[in-house]
């Protein structure tokens, strides 16, 4: 009996430690997990792609998908993301980005992002009454606006700002009044659907230089630099894949496109120039120029 009963427990002490191997086992898994939020842009559909591929199964990345520009912000001050897809402005426009860096470029915005309105923009020129603007603020958007109006000097106009997520934005209905959005692949698509007209995009405007790239918080790059590495491969070979069979892709990703059509995604595809070891440097001279780091890109 006594033996029974020592040779019970020792069993029921096994099971516990191999149960509590497996825990910390799981918890020093997930420590190491890296958790990137992004949104269903043009330039980040590669990495839809491999998700749905089941490419980044091995892979320490876990991407969080989402519409809002400013929650990029929001999970990373939370800790429950350690990096994004964004451009070099949304990273400007954190409170603190001071461990914030980018690991790898991925395209030049060349029309993707676009200003649109009910009115053209000699009638805008023209509007004695307030214009509605509608944008993500503290984001991309604001700084997309405001050059525009300084470029096509339109500081005499009354702009009243409405924030709104890009899901908003892309229900809007024109009106008699005028009005403004400015809004990204894939949510154009929408806006031009129901009657508003591009009035200006990064392709027209000569002092406006948007760049994607993936940011991380740089403590989660120390001895790493392989993972990005390989995760920078797995981007590649999606993007690639997007110039082979082009409708296989749209399949796969279509599901975040909201609503667009083939045409229509193909068509943005056009509007942005994906980097590449040939076309980088104007575009790390120009990060450089915005005090934006460099030293930790990946070639």
């Amino acid at each position: 009996m006594w033996k029974s009963r020592v040779i019970w427990i020792a069993t029921i002490a096994l099971i516990l430690g191999i149960i509590s191997a497996f825990y910390f086992a799981s918890a020093r898994l997930d420590d190491r997990q890296i958790r990137i939020s992004a949104n269903p842009w043009v330039g980040f559909t590669p990495l839809i792609y491999a998700q749905e591929k089941g490419w980044l199964e091995q892979t320490q990345f876990k991407f969080l998908w989402q519409v809002d520009l400013s929650e990029n912000s929001r999970l990373y001050e939370r800790g429950l993301a350690q990096g994004f897809t964004a451009t070099q402005y949304e990273m400007l426009h954190f409170k603190d980005y001071s461990h914030i860096k980018p690991v790898f470029l991925i395209d030049r915005s060349a029309g993707a992002d676009a200003i649109l309105s009910n009115f053209t923009l000699e009638q805008l020129r023209q509007a004695s009454q307030p214009i509605n603007v509608y944008l993500e603020l503290g984001s991309l958007n604001e700084d997309f606006f405001h050059a525009f109006v300084e470029e096509n000097k339109l500081d005499h106009l009354r702009f009243t700002f409405i924030n709104s997520d890009q899901k908003v934005i892309a229900q809007i209905m024109p009106s008699d009044a005028p009005m403004v959005a400015i809004s990204y692949a894939p949510y154009v698509s929408e806006l031009t659907r129901h009657g508003f007209i591009n009035i200006a995009s990064t392709k027209t405007l000569r002092s406006f230089f948007v760049i994607d790239a993936l940011f991380v918080d740089e403590r989660f790059l120390i001895g790493r630099q392989d993972e990005y590495r390989d995760l920078q491969n797995i981007f590649n070979r999606a993007k690639d894949q997007l110039h082979q069979d082009s409708r296989e892709y749209y399949q796969v990703v279509r599901g975040y496109l909201e609503g667009q059509s083939y045409e229509e995604f193909m068509a943005t595809t056009q509007q942005i120039a994906w980097v590449s070891p040939d076309n980088s440097a104007p575009l790390i001279r120009q990060l450089k120029m915005q005090n934006v780091p460099t030293n930790n890109l990946l070639p």
